[in-house]
């Protein structure tokens, strides 16, 4: 099934398989029906771009296609990685006194049922409770080393939305200076960001003017990207501990919607890109 243009998955099979029922649609996604580039795709908002196409394979009923049913929105799979639409506010890996599910564990839980044997996963980037997009998993020790070896010069694009008046409304950083980190034995870590970023909508909220972003970034960590825009005083909004505490109702505005990655094992480009959540444009005061 190929795009014609740029849509989500659910809107690609809505045009090709006209007539037929959202809910039948949305059962097809969910029960591993529909493969993007040989790697089952389970997440109705995975974009697919004109001219890429997705495989249909028919649904035939049976036990061992049912264990695999997830509402888990799994973007992309395959034998080395599996990487997962996260929504603002999932927790993505568990401390000592939390109890409850996390994105670590709903996916071992998924592999589990359906491989019928225990799953290991290895979170290839920390990824913060109030974040929302991609986050990516190894499901190998070698991947896992291959994936976050590589991981700072992984290729990432966001949408943000930030405070105060923009110097300029789109520009290019390469190697820019951030403040250094303290490590474990209290030397001082230097860190550098490459990023660019442009406006694409201005959002007027009562008398402040806030600036929704597009930014790739080709060097450095999403803890880069959220203290590189505090530095040049246009923090994320409720990027807690940067941004305005009147905006601490609020889930981040921070959204990884693209990644370009190389399989570990194949050495292949695999590029995976979603929409932003619903209401990610609504401010709460």
């Amino acid at each position: 099934i190929t795009a014609k243009k740029d849509s989500n998955l659910l809107n690609l099979l809505v045009d090709f398989f006209q007539g037929t029922s959202t809910t039948k649609l949305k059962k097809m996604i969910m029960y591993g029906c529909i493969s993007y580039n040989g790697a089952v795709v389970k997440s109705l908002e995975m974009i697919i771009k004109k001219g890429e196409f997705v495989e249909y394979k028919k649904y035939t009923g049976g036990a061992k296609i049912a264990k695999q049913k997830t509402d888990l929105p799994v973007i992309y799979e395959d034998r080395n990685l599996i990487v997962i639409n996260k929504s603002c506010g999932v927790k993505f890996i568990s401390n000592v006194s939390y109890k409850g599910q996390t994105i670590c564990s709903i996916v071992k839980s998924y592999l589990k049922r359906k491989y019928n044997n225990q799953e290991t996963v290895f979170p290839i980037c920390r990824v913060e409770d109030a974040e929302s997009g991609l986050c990516v998993l190894a499901r190998d020790k070698r991947s896992a080393d291959f994936l976050s070896k590589n991981w700072h010069t992984t290729e990432k694009r966001y949408l943000a939305i930030v405070q105060n008046d923009l110097s300029q409304t789109s520009t290019k950083f390469n190697n820019h200076p951030l403040q250094s980190i303290v490590g474990k034995d209290g030397e001082e870590i230097p860190r550098t960001i490459s990023l660019q970023y442009k406006k694409i909508e201005e959002l007027c909220l009562y008398n402040e003017k806030l600036h929704l972003l597009e930014v790739i970034q080709t060097e450095g960590s999403v803890s880069d990207c959220r203290d590189f825009f505090a530095e040049i005083g246009n923090p994320i909004i409720a990027d807690l501990g940067k941004s305005d505490l009147k905006y601490r109702n609020n889930f981040m505005k921070l959204c990884l919607t693209e990644l370009k990655l190389r399989n570990p094992e194949t050495k292949q480009n695999i590029n995976l890109a979603i929409e932003p959540p619903r209401g990610f444009k609504t401010i709460n005061l």
